[in-house]
């Protein structure tokens, strides 16, 4: 179960209690063995942490509610496993702070994102994480998908300074998407990023050292190897970075015509470094964001039962609604005991 705390969120304290009552009701009928919790806030819904659910020196706190939850978790329910979802580098500061942020050349914007290459970020980003893991015993970390950078980033000053020592003429590969050399400077923009996120999780590791990592990752960029050009983003990088590769197994998103054809497509790539399908979770989406639909229960327990028979392991969903009972809590129990 991949849970948004900004669903159990409620200034009416009563309201926000009964909440996550209704929430621990849905994980001891559906009975995950693992959740990823939801430790960010992002009330607009633009994919970047305005806030956290924790106590931490950077970041505003909307509430400590994540230490609540964790612990009726633990306390209520049989989950073997919680991660922590959280940014890398998708942090909105404080304006007094005065960063540096990813500068984008293209017409298309991402997530806002403090620039990775910038030495005062990395650092912020360390302390957030280091105040998160002295509150929070949690088994993991899940990583948003924010990190990746298109194409047509990053255009900040230390950035360029950083193609510059890998040998590149940033400014220019930046300003041409279709040079020659893109997939070749991608490549090492996607070593960057992972390295970025192993630096962190090994400075948690020093903190509890059996936590585990997992990286939300962009089915194109798992499908299609040429799409580390817009992504930085690649299978190969990722299972030697991660312990986990949580791919967003979700059609309608990605606008794919065959359902069962990108499932499969899907699999058969995540075998290519994972054969056992043993480090890749395929995280399904139960609402079509593109037309505000719910995808019915029964869609998702059918694809539930199609990723079982081609062998895969590890399967979660995305988002959990408990406020409107989607997916159905007892068909979910059934479909995952099923396919065990």
């Amino acid at each position: 179960m991949h849970i948004d705390l900004d669903y159990i969120y409620d200034q009416d304290q009563a309201q926000q209690t009964r909440n996550i009552q209704a929430l621990i009701q849905r994980i001891q009928v559906i009975q995950p063995n693992s959740v990823f919790l939801q430790a960010f806030a992002d009330p607009d819904a633009n994919g970047s942490a305005d806030a956290v659910y924790f106590p931490n020196r950077h970041i505003p706190m909307r509430e400590g509610l994540f230490q609540r939850v964790l612990q009726q978790i633990r306390q209520s329910t049989e989950v073997d496993a919680v991660y922590a979802w959280l940014p890398l580098i998708a942090w909105e500061f404080p304006e007094q702070y005065k960063l540096r942020y990813v500068q984008n050349r293209g017409e298309k914007k991402g997530y806002i994102r403090i620039s990775p290459f910038d030495v005062k970020n990395q650092r912020y980003t360390a302390e957030i994480f280091l105040d998160f893991i002295q509150h929070n015993q949690v088994d993991g970390i899940l990583y948003h998908d924010d990190i990746t950078l298109s194409d047509f980033e990053d255009a900040s000053a230390p950035a360029l300074q950083a193609y510059q020592q890998w040998g590149f003429e940033g400014a220019s590969l930046i300003a041409q998407p279709k040079h020659p050399q893109q997939l070749k400077f991608a490549q090492h923009k996607t070593a960057y990023l992972d390295q970025f996120a192993a630096g962190i999780s090994d400075i948690l590791k020093q903190r509890q050292p059996n936590l585990r990592f997992a990286r939300n990752m962009y089915a194109e960029a798992a499908l299609n190897p040429a799409s580390e050009k817009w992504f930085s983003q690649s299978n190969a990088s990722t299972y030697r970075h991660y312990d986990y590769n949580a791919i967003m197994a979700m059609p309608y998103m990605e606008k794919a015509d065959d359902h069962r054809q990108f499932y499969l497509n899907l699999i058969q790539q995540a075998k290519k470094y994972d054969p056992n399908l043993s480090r890749t979770i395929f995280e399904l989406q139960v609402t079509d964001w593109n037309h505000q639909n719910k995808i019915s229960d029964e869609e998702l327990i059918a694809t539930i039962a199609l990723l079982e028979q081609q062998g895969v392991q590890h399967i979660g969903y995305y988002p959990d609604d408990f406020a409107e009972g989607h997916p159905n809590a007892q068909r979910l129990k059934t479909a995952f005991a099923q396919a065990e």
